[in-house]
């Protein structure tokens, strides 16, 4: 009897944990959380020339509209980022870069 309960709050958590959502564009998502976080500090210091760096080096894409992701991490209450998987690949952007639940 404890192994399924186990068993039920395993899928229970996977399921709760992987949400459905629709990019809304315009929004830059990095490969790596840290590089996320970098994008965030050169864009309060208005380091343009860092911000393209990251984008032309590939650490960094700027999200297309429409685009179906699955949130892998979802963001806190007052957290500031969220992880999420698109065709495969694992990346880091801003919760207000999707609309939820589509």
């Amino acid at each position: 009897m404890k192994k399924l309960i186990f068993i039920v709050l395993l899928f229970a958590s996977v399921k709760a944990n992987a949400l459905p959502a629709t990019s809304i564009g315009g929004h830059t998502a990095c490969a790596q959380k840290v590089w996320l976080d970098d994008l965030i500090s050169f864009v309060a210091a208005g380091d343009r020339g860092s911000f393209q760096a990251y984008i032309d080096s590939n650490k960094c894409i700027v999200l297309k509209k429409g685009l179906r992701v699955t949130i892998t991490e979802s963001p806190a209450m007052f957290g500031g980022t969220a992880g999420f998987v698109y065709n495969g690949i694992r990346l880091w952007t801003v919760r207000e870069a999707f609309d939820y639940g589509r």
